[in-house]
Protein backbone atom coordinates (compact mmCIF):
# COMPACT_ATOMS: atom_id res chain seq x y z
CA UNK A 1 0.00 0.00 0.00
CA UNK A 2 1.93 2.79 -1.52
CA UNK A 3 -0.14 5.07 1.11
CA UNK A 4 1.40 3.75 3.70
CA UNK A 5 4.41 5.80 4.80
CA UNK A 6 7.10 3.42 6.25
CA UNK A 7 10.01 5.16 7.97
CA UNK A 8 13.18 4.02 10.61
CA UNK A 9 14.58 5.88 13.43
CA UNK A 10 17.85 4.91 15.22
CA UNK A 11 18.76 6.05 18.52
CA UNK A 12 22.46 5.18 19.99
CA UNK A 13 21.40 2.96 23.14
CA UNK A 14 23.66 2.45 26.46
CA UNK A 15 23.09 1.05 30.03
CA UNK A 16 23.81 3.36 33.16
CA UNK A 17 23.07 3.30 36.61
CA UNK A 18 19.63 5.20 38.64
CA UNK A 19 20.99 7.91 40.41
CA UNK A 20 18.05 7.91 42.55
CA UNK A 21 15.93 5.06 43.73
CA UNK A 22 18.74 2.38 42.74
CA UNK A 23 18.61 -0.77 45.26
CA UNK A 24 21.94 -1.38 44.84
CA UNK A 25 22.98 1.87 45.57
CA UNK A 26 25.57 0.42 47.88
CA UNK A 27 27.12 -2.03 45.19
CA UNK A 28 27.59 0.12 43.02
CA UNK A 29 28.37 3.67 44.83
CA UNK A 30 31.57 3.86 43.50
CA UNK A 31 30.77 3.12 39.91
CA UNK A 32 28.12 5.98 40.15
CA UNK A 33 30.29 8.41 41.70
CA UNK A 34 33.53 7.71 38.86
CA UNK A 35 30.92 7.69 36.51
CA UNK A 36 31.56 4.51 35.25
CA UNK A 37 29.20 2.52 32.88
CA UNK A 38 27.37 -1.00 34.43
CA UNK A 39 29.26 -4.26 32.85
CA UNK A 40 25.58 -4.89 31.42
CA UNK A 41 25.48 -6.41 27.86
CA UNK A 42 21.87 -6.39 25.30
CA UNK A 43 22.38 -9.94 25.44
CA UNK A 44 21.81 -9.77 29.54
CA UNK A 45 18.65 -7.22 28.70
CA UNK A 46 16.88 -9.54 26.08
CA UNK A 47 17.29 -12.37 28.85
CA UNK A 48 15.42 -9.90 31.62
CA UNK A 49 13.40 -8.95 29.15
CA UNK A 50 11.66 -11.61 27.47
CA UNK A 51 11.73 -13.80 30.72
CA UNK A 52 9.04 -10.94 32.15
CA UNK A 53 7.51 -10.45 28.47
CA UNK A 54 6.01 -14.25 28.35
CA UNK A 55 2.88 -12.25 29.61
CA UNK A 56 1.86 -8.91 27.89
CA UNK A 57 3.74 -5.64 29.11
CA UNK A 58 1.11 -2.86 29.91
CA UNK A 59 3.05 0.54 29.56
CA UNK A 60 1.17 3.27 31.76
CA UNK A 61 2.56 5.88 30.44
CA UNK A 62 2.24 4.90 26.61
CA UNK A 63 -1.07 3.63 26.83
CA UNK A 64 0.37 0.37 24.77
CA UNK A 65 0.70 -3.24 25.45
CA UNK A 66 3.68 -5.52 23.92
CA UNK A 67 4.82 -9.09 23.96
CA UNK A 68 7.76 -10.43 23.10
CA UNK A 69 8.62 -14.67 22.97
CA UNK A 70 11.94 -16.18 22.62
CA UNK A 71 10.29 -17.12 19.06
CA UNK A 72 9.89 -13.62 18.03
CA UNK A 73 13.62 -12.87 18.08
CA UNK A 74 16.55 -13.42 15.85
CA UNK A 75 20.36 -13.62 16.67
CA UNK A 76 23.28 -13.78 14.71
CA UNK A 77 27.00 -11.95 14.38
CA UNK A 78 28.87 -10.97 11.61
CA UNK A 79 31.69 -9.08 11.16
CA UNK A 80 31.81 -8.61 15.06
CA UNK A 81 28.62 -7.04 15.11
CA UNK A 82 26.48 -8.74 17.03
CA UNK A 83 22.78 -8.43 15.58
CA UNK A 84 19.04 -8.86 16.82
CA UNK A 85 15.92 -8.65 14.56
CA UNK A 86 13.29 -8.72 17.21
CA UNK A 87 9.09 -8.77 16.39
CA UNK A 88 7.09 -7.57 19.35
CA UNK A 89 3.46 -7.57 18.55
CA UNK A 90 2.28 -4.12 20.40
CA UNK A 91 -1.03 -2.47 20.45
CA UNK A 92 -3.18 -0.30 22.44
CA UNK A 93 -4.43 -1.76 25.79
CA UNK A 94 -7.26 -0.90 27.97
CA UNK A 95 -10.18 0.03 25.44
CA UNK A 96 -13.31 -1.79 23.74
CA UNK A 97 -12.87 -2.83 20.53
CA UNK A 98 -14.86 -4.57 17.86
CA UNK A 99 -13.30 -7.30 15.35
CA UNK A 100 -14.56 -7.32 11.78
CA UNK A 101 -14.27 -10.93 10.07
CA UNK A 102 -14.27 -10.14 6.08
CA UNK A 103 -14.47 -13.85 5.01
CA UNK A 104 -17.60 -14.22 7.30
CA UNK A 105 -19.07 -10.93 7.91
CA UNK A 106 -19.38 -11.54 11.55
CA UNK A 107 -18.10 -8.75 14.13
CA UNK A 108 -16.95 -9.87 17.89
CA UNK A 109 -17.05 -7.35 20.33
CA UNK A 110 -14.00 -7.14 23.28
CA UNK A 111 -13.74 -5.29 26.31
CA UNK A 112 -11.81 -2.89 28.17
CA UNK A 113 -9.55 -6.10 29.60
CA UNK A 114 -8.59 -7.13 25.55
CA UNK A 115 -5.76 -5.72 23.93
CA UNK A 116 -5.29 -5.88 19.93
CA UNK A 117 -1.32 -6.97 19.48
CA UNK A 118 0.11 -6.44 15.60
CA UNK A 119 3.64 -7.26 14.52
CA UNK A 120 6.28 -4.61 14.65
CA UNK A 121 9.91 -4.62 13.61
CA UNK A 122 13.38 -3.12 15.61
CA UNK A 123 16.96 -4.10 14.90
CA UNK A 124 19.65 -4.03 17.28
CA UNK A 125 23.42 -3.57 16.37
CA UNK A 126 26.29 -4.04 19.04
CA UNK A 127 29.96 -3.47 18.11
CA UNK A 128 32.42 -3.39 20.64
CA UNK A 129 29.44 -1.96 23.61
CA UNK A 130 28.15 0.01 21.44
CA UNK A 131 24.25 -0.14 20.70
CA UNK A 132 22.21 0.80 17.74
CA UNK A 133 18.91 0.21 18.09
CA UNK A 134 16.66 0.77 14.48
CA UNK A 135 12.70 0.93 15.09
CA UNK A 136 10.55 0.77 12.03
CA UNK A 137 7.42 2.69 11.91
CA UNK A 138 4.36 2.24 9.39
CA UNK A 139 2.84 6.10 9.54
CA UNK A 140 2.72 7.59 13.08
CA UNK A 141 2.92 3.98 14.71
CA UNK A 142 5.93 2.45 16.37
CA UNK A 143 6.91 0.24 19.24
CA UNK A 144 9.65 2.37 20.50
CA UNK A 145 7.72 4.47 23.60
CA UNK A 146 6.40 1.40 25.16
CA UNK A 147 9.03 -0.51 24.48
CA UNK A 148 11.53 1.95 26.39
CA UNK A 149 9.23 2.51 29.14
CA UNK A 150 8.59 -1.10 29.87
CA UNK A 151 12.46 -2.05 29.40
CA UNK A 152 13.05 0.53 32.52
CA UNK A 153 10.54 -0.58 34.35
CA UNK A 154 11.79 -4.24 34.06
CA UNK A 155 16.04 -3.08 34.59
CA UNK A 156 14.83 -0.46 37.55
CA UNK A 157 14.75 -3.62 40.15
CA UNK A 158 18.43 -3.55 38.84
CA UNK A 159 19.50 -0.63 39.67
CA UNK A 160 19.65 0.27 36.05
CA UNK A 161 18.19 2.30 33.29
CA UNK A 162 18.21 1.91 29.13
CA UNK A 163 19.03 5.58 27.84
CA UNK A 164 18.34 6.22 23.95
CA UNK A 165 19.66 9.19 22.30
CA UNK A 166 18.39 10.12 18.92
CA UNK A 167 20.81 10.11 15.93
CA UNK A 168 19.28 12.60 13.65
CA UNK A 169 19.48 10.87 9.39
CA UNK A 170 22.39 12.39 7.96
CA UNK A 171 20.99 13.57 4.27
CA UNK A 172 17.95 14.76 6.72
CA UNK A 173 20.61 17.21 8.63
CA UNK A 174 19.81 20.50 6.79
CA UNK A 175 15.95 20.06 6.24
CA UNK A 176 14.11 22.85 6.38
CA UNK A 177 12.83 22.60 9.65
CA UNK A 178 13.15 25.49 12.18
CA UNK A 179 11.97 26.16 15.81
CA UNK A 180 10.64 29.31 15.80
CA UNK A 181 8.96 29.38 19.17
CA UNK A 182 9.21 27.10 22.90
CA UNK A 183 6.39 27.43 25.18
CA UNK A 184 7.59 26.28 28.50
CA UNK A 185 4.61 24.56 30.21
CA UNK A 186 3.72 23.14 33.75
CA UNK A 187 1.65 20.46 33.44
CA UNK A 188 -0.54 18.27 36.30
CA UNK A 189 -1.60 14.69 35.42
CA UNK A 190 -5.47 14.95 36.22
CA UNK A 191 -6.90 11.61 37.41
CA UNK A 192 -10.45 10.78 37.15
CA UNK A 193 -12.89 8.35 38.86
CA UNK A 194 -13.71 6.52 35.72
CA UNK A 195 -10.98 4.54 35.15
CA UNK A 196 -11.54 4.69 31.34
CA UNK A 197 -10.47 8.65 31.59
CA UNK A 198 -7.49 6.76 33.02
CA UNK A 199 -6.46 5.04 30.20
CA UNK A 200 -4.63 8.10 28.59
CA UNK A 201 -3.60 10.33 31.06
CA UNK A 202 -5.35 14.03 30.61
CA UNK A 203 -3.10 16.68 31.28
CA UNK A 204 -3.81 20.62 32.39
CA UNK A 205 -1.30 23.20 31.58
CA UNK A 206 -1.21 24.91 34.85
CA UNK A 207 0.97 27.83 33.39
CA UNK A 208 3.36 28.17 30.46
CA UNK A 209 5.75 30.61 29.05
CA UNK A 210 6.27 31.38 25.78
CA UNK A 211 10.13 32.12 24.33
CA UNK A 212 10.46 34.01 20.43
CA UNK A 213 13.36 32.06 19.46
CA UNK A 214 13.23 34.47 16.22
CA UNK A 215 15.08 37.23 18.57
CA UNK A 216 18.70 37.49 19.72
CA UNK A 217 17.87 37.68 23.21
CA UNK A 218 16.62 34.07 23.22
CA UNK A 219 19.38 32.90 20.55
CA UNK A 220 21.28 30.80 23.19
CA UNK A 221 18.16 28.36 23.86
CA UNK A 222 17.42 28.56 19.85
CA UNK A 223 21.43 27.11 19.93
CA UNK A 224 20.55 24.59 22.24
CA UNK A 225 16.96 23.29 20.10
CA UNK A 226 19.59 23.64 17.35
CA UNK A 227 22.01 21.19 19.01
CA UNK A 228 19.14 18.49 19.88
CA UNK A 229 17.86 18.75 16.46
CA UNK A 230 21.72 18.34 15.06
CA UNK A 231 22.18 15.03 17.76
CA UNK A 232 24.81 17.06 19.64
CA UNK A 233 22.52 16.54 22.55
CA UNK A 234 19.80 14.55 23.51
CA UNK A 235 16.01 15.99 24.83
CA UNK A 236 16.54 15.39 27.94
CA UNK A 237 19.88 17.04 28.43
CA UNK A 238 18.42 19.95 26.47
CA UNK A 239 14.90 20.37 28.13
CA UNK A 240 17.68 20.80 31.32
CA UNK A 241 19.70 23.05 29.95
CA UNK A 242 16.65 25.32 28.63
CA UNK A 243 15.61 25.60 32.24
CA UNK A 244 19.02 26.65 33.57
CA UNK A 245 19.21 29.33 31.27
CA UNK A 246 15.91 30.66 32.11
CA UNK A 247 16.55 30.63 36.26
CA UNK A 248 12.83 30.66 37.23
CA UNK A 249 11.78 27.75 35.73
CA UNK A 250 12.33 24.65 37.91
CA UNK A 251 8.75 23.93 38.28
CA UNK A 252 8.21 22.80 34.07
CA UNK A 253 8.08 19.81 32.73
CA UNK A 254 7.22 20.23 29.44
CA UNK A 255 7.21 22.65 26.20
CA UNK A 256 5.54 22.97 23.04
CA UNK A 257 7.52 23.72 19.85
CA UNK A 258 6.34 25.83 17.37
CA UNK A 259 7.82 24.69 13.89
CA UNK A 260 8.67 26.33 10.41
CA UNK A 261 8.45 23.46 7.80
CA UNK A 262 9.14 25.42 4.41
CA UNK A 263 6.07 27.86 4.12
CA UNK A 264 4.09 25.84 6.93
CA UNK A 265 3.77 25.85 10.87
CA UNK A 266 3.38 23.04 13.18
CA UNK A 267 3.02 23.05 16.59
CA UNK A 268 4.58 20.02 18.40
CA UNK A 269 5.00 18.44 21.62
CA UNK A 270 8.58 18.36 23.11
CA UNK A 271 8.26 14.66 23.07
CA UNK A 272 6.97 14.07 19.87
CA UNK A 273 10.26 16.82 17.89
CA UNK A 274 11.88 13.45 17.12
CA UNK A 275 9.24 12.17 15.11
CA UNK A 276 9.68 15.62 12.88
CA UNK A 277 13.71 15.14 12.55
CA UNK A 278 14.59 12.11 13.42
CA UNK A 279 12.84 9.56 10.80
CA UNK A 280 14.58 8.11 7.38
CA UNK A 281 12.10 7.62 5.20
CA UNK A 282 11.86 4.31 3.13
CA UNK A 283 8.85 3.70 1.67
CA UNK A 284 9.53 4.09 -1.99
CA UNK A 285 12.15 2.04 -1.09
CA UNK A 286 10.85 -0.82 0.75
CA UNK A 287 7.51 -0.98 -1.02
CA UNK A 288 9.19 -1.10 -4.88
CA UNK A 289 11.45 -4.18 -3.44
CA UNK A 290 8.32 -5.49 -1.55
CA UNK A 291 6.26 -5.81 -5.18
CA UNK A 292 9.51 -7.81 -6.27
CA UNK A 293 10.29 -10.25 -3.86
CA UNK A 294 7.04 -10.24 -1.68
CA UNK A 295 9.01 -10.46 1.41
CA UNK A 296 8.66 -7.47 3.89
CA UNK A 297 10.43 -8.61 6.76
CA UNK A 298 13.62 -9.44 4.26
CA UNK A 299 13.70 -6.10 2.33
CA UNK A 300 13.03 -4.64 5.77
CA UNK A 301 15.92 -6.08 6.99
CA UNK A 302 18.31 -5.15 4.28
CA UNK A 303 17.26 -1.53 4.61
CA UNK A 304 17.79 -1.40 8.03
CA UNK A 305 21.11 -2.91 7.30
CA UNK A 306 22.12 -0.58 4.67
CA UNK A 307 20.85 2.12 7.37
CA UNK A 308 23.16 1.01 10.08
CA UNK A 309 26.16 1.07 7.95
CA UNK A 310 25.65 4.19 6.36
CA UNK A 311 25.18 5.82 10.05
CA UNK A 312 29.28 3.63 11.11
CA UNK A 313 30.56 5.16 8.16
CA UNK A 314 29.54 8.79 8.49
CA UNK A 315 31.42 8.79 11.85
CA UNK A 316 28.60 10.78 13.08
CA UNK A 317 28.77 8.26 16.49
CA UNK A 318 32.49 8.99 16.86
CA UNK A 319 31.42 12.65 16.81
CA UNK A 320 29.31 12.23 20.42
Amino acid sequence: NMARTETLTAYRCKFSYMQRNNPIIDECREDIKSGKDPEFTFSDFMAMYTENTNDVLIGKNSDRAIGLTNDRISTNKSNGINFWYISPLVGKQGQPMTVFKRSTGKKYDFGADATALYNYHLFIYEDNCEIIAIFHRQNSSGCKSVFLETANNILKTKGIKLEMNLIIPLSDKEKNITPVKITLQCLRNDSSTDAADNIKKKKTVIHDMGLNLEVIDNSPIAAIIKNMQLGKVSKEAAFAQIKELQGNSEDFNDAELKLKIGKRTRSVSWNDFENIVGIHDITEELHSAYTKSKNFVAELTMLSNKYYHDIIESGVINDK
